[in-house]
């Protein structure tokens, strides 16, 4: 089973330093530390949306590509647990990823949710969701900075597998506390990758949950935070999930359980359902191994703290190194020091068939970017991509199963189409009064 690594050892840095010692550009990945074995990190790169009234979950059922009703279950339709989603456009291409959170409303009727994103984005989809929102009985404000606080905890190897959990239950998923301030959910981006909370206030989260059983170790800096998210796998952001050019299954949003393929229409559906039905993934986020010649590796990504090297830019082309220029291998998105995160054509760059005619990869085939940066010569760095345990057991397995939608979730599709629908018929017909 391949696991992320972290060297220590000063022989593998030493041998490590062939490498620029130019730092990445993104102060983000400057140094960072290793991330602990338990620990909890402040997301300042993240916002919160607000969306309370009435209709605020029927109006989310139409734009997000989880399900916010409970299938099967007619006296509690609305879902009371928080979950990883995504906003799509038209085309099928994610415009944000996020979570979702209910907010308990205390004697009344009206839910709220709350919608963590990028917090570069706040503006972009609140925007997006005034345009779709006309007359639905909700209001939408974004969160100000310090009224909420979004956080991550995790505790390594804790749980081997994703946590075993009911995603429609009324039981929270995040620790107990004497107060109702903590929302959150597990983050099922990756097996054991812990928990999402939000909390009231910018008070540091041991003073919500002082219990050490509760909350393992000690906060960490968001760098950190990073690192881990890159070894195992988990692009967050727009910087990394290109805003209206990624797909959602190419961002492992469907082994993320962002996705709900049984539900009823979104903006969107239509290309998700498609490829997850008739068509083969060929692109996926994986991570990338920066090295030089004598430190290639073959068992995983090790990161090394000592690595200080310029990045190539997001989005940068990933090509076979040698021979003469042929087709792009994938995209680089994200890294920080000697590891990173790319868009990979999974049958050039792993080992992984998709179809019956094999693979394109051998072992000693090579991939490098090159790029040239502002008033500077040339630059170039090779890569290696790997493909965690999970991932290939996800593809190999063929996937999320394909089951038949039931009566109740074809009901359930129904009513969110007709109100999306009606929503539309009105922001036209006030366009043209």
């Amino acid at each position: 089973m391949m696991r992320p690594r972290i060297s220590t050892c000063s022989r593998c840095m030493a041998r490590s330093r062939p490498f620029s010692t130019t730092v990445s550009r993104t102060e983000q990945a400057k140094n960072a530390a290793i991330p602990p074995e338990a620990g909890y990190t402040r997301l300042t790169n993240r916002g919160l949306i607000s969306i309370a009234g009435i209709d605020s979950a029927t109006f989310l059922q139409g734009l997000i590509t989880q399900n916010m009703l409970v299938a099967g279950d007619p006296s509690k339709p609305i879902r009371r647990t928080g979950s990883y989603t995504a906003f799509l456009n038209s085309q099928g291409r994610i415009l944000n990823d996020a979570f979702i959170y209910p907010v308990p409303v205390p004697n009344s009727n009206d839910l709220e949710w709350l919608v963590e994103v990028d917090k570069n984005e706040v503006p972009i989809l609140l925007k997006h969701l005034k345009k779709h929102k006309l007359r639905a009985k909700l209001k939408l404000r974004a969160i100000e900075e310090g009224e909420r606080t979004v956080w991550s905890s995790w505790k390594n190897h804790e749980q081997p597998r994703w946590a075993a959990y009911n995603l429609e239950s009324e039981s929270a998923s995040v620790p107990s506390s004497p107060s109702s301030d903590i929302l959150g959910c597990v983050d099922t981006r990756a097996p054991g990758f812990g928990l999402r909370l939000v909390t009231s206030g910018a008070e540091d989260l041991r003073s919500h949950l002082p219990d050490e059983s509760q909350l393992a170790g000690v906060e960490v800096g968001l760098d950190s935070y990073t690192v881990r998210r890159i070894l195992n796998a988990v692009p967050e952001g727009q910087s990394e999930i290109l805003r209206e050019s990624s797909l959602p299954m190419e961002c492992n949003m469907d082994m993320a359980r962002a996705i709900d393929f049984r539900k009823g229409c979104y903006v969107g559906q239509e290309l998700t359902i498609r490829t997850h039905h008739t068509g083969v993934v060929r692109k996926r986020i994986l991570p990338v191994q920066f090295y030089t010649q004598d430190t290639k590796l073959t068992d995983g990504p090790t990161y090394d703290p000592s690595v200080e090297l310029a990045l190539p830019p997001t989005g940068s082309n990933i090509m076979k190194a040698g021979g003469r220029r042929g087709r792009s291998a994938g995209k680089y998105l994200e890294g920080v020091g000697n590891i990173g995160l790319a868009l990979c054509r999974l049958e050039m760059m792993t080992d992984v068939a998709l179809t019956g005619e094999g693979t394109q990869y051998t072992p000693d085939t090579e991939f490098k970017i090159s790029w040239t940066p502002e008033s500077e010569q040339p630059a170039e760095v090779k890569l290696q991509a790997f493909v965690p345990s999970w991932i290939r057991e996800h593809i190999s397995s063929g996937g999320v199963r394909k089951a038949a939608p039931r009566p109740q979730d074809v009901d359930i599709g129904e009513r969110a189409r007709e109100f999306l629908e009606q929503l539309e018929e009105e922001r036209a017909q006030r366009g043209t009064d």
